[in-house]
């Protein structure tokens, strides 16, 4: 296996979500609900330092930001959907809370930028594929 050094990109996102995930963390401790996405948060932030999986990586990430704009929209113009919108809502925030909560919606933005726009990210997971 060839050796590969780690982008500075990488090690930033990498070290950003482990921030994230121990917050998460802290946060689980008043709330054990965010147990959950601190969980995701920190395999997120392993999977991209060790440059593994990448189809899992930014799928997670995918559905973490397809969840939080659906849980938006519906609680914004789902009025018309009566006692259904809340359900749909609900498990909108489930899904959201799986794949990283609040946290990884705001970060996914920028790494979901730097995959498409940049190259360091995408080679750095071909290298260690």
């Amino acid at each position: 296996m060839k050796s590969a050094i780690r982008p500075t990109q990488a090690a930033l996102f990498a070290t950003l979500l482990l921030a994230s995930s121990i917050f998460m963390a802290f946060m689980g401790m008043s709330a054990s609900g965010y147990f959950v996405p601190a969980v995701c948060l920190f395999l997120q932030a392993v999977l991209l330092w060790r440059g593994r999986a990448f189809k899992l990586f930014e799928w997670v990430m995918l559905l973490n930001q397809l969840s939080g704009l659906v849980l938006i929209l519906m609680l914004w113009l789902g009025d018309g959907l009566g006692d259904l919108k809340l359900d749909i809502a609900g498990a909108m925030l489930l899904l959201n809370l799986l794949t990283g909560g609040p946290l990884m919606s705001l970060l996914s933005i920028a790494i979901l930028g730097s995959l498409r726009l940049s190259k360091p990210l995408p080679e750095w997971f071909q290298a260690r594929a």
